[in-house]
């Protein structure tokens, strides 16, 4: 009996858990992504392309990933990332990560610097 009793307390803990991270039409949260990592990477092709690797966090078992924009001003260029929770859902602690890779293209002028800021997180890079 006792047996019994434990697995149903589990299922009653799963069910939840997964209830409090639904989406099912409630109002969502939407934040900055914590960024963790930027990497700007140069394909060796012609003419070469830029991209930027964005490794964030996720703070709970509810958030995920929501959007990613991309501005350019001169030889700036601003990317802001989102992440989305379902507003007071109840989540489990659990900490993960996304990762992106944003596709700048290739009008980059040779032998000039440029700045990549992620939401609180900057890099340059000079364009070879």
């Amino acid at each position: 009996m006792k047996p019994r009793l434990y697995l149903l307390a589990l299922l009653l803990a799963a069910l939840v858990i997964v209830s409090g991270c639904g989406s099912g039409g409630e109002e969502l949260e939407i934040r900055l992504a914590p960024i963790h990592e930027i990497r700007v990477n140069i394909a060796e092709s012609y003419p070469p392309q830029v991209f930027v690797y964005i490794k964030g966090g996720l703070v709970d078992a509810c958030t995920t990933f929501h959007e990613l924009t991309v501005e350019r001003s001169g030889d700036t260029i601003e990317i802001e990332v989102t992440t989305q929770r379902p507003k007071g859902a109840v989540c489990a602690q659990v900490y993960s990560f996304f990762e992106q890779n944003v596709a700048l293209g290739s009008e980059f002028t040779s032998g000039k610097s440029y700045t990549v800021r992620v939401n609180d997180q900057v890099t340059s890079f000079l364009m070879p």
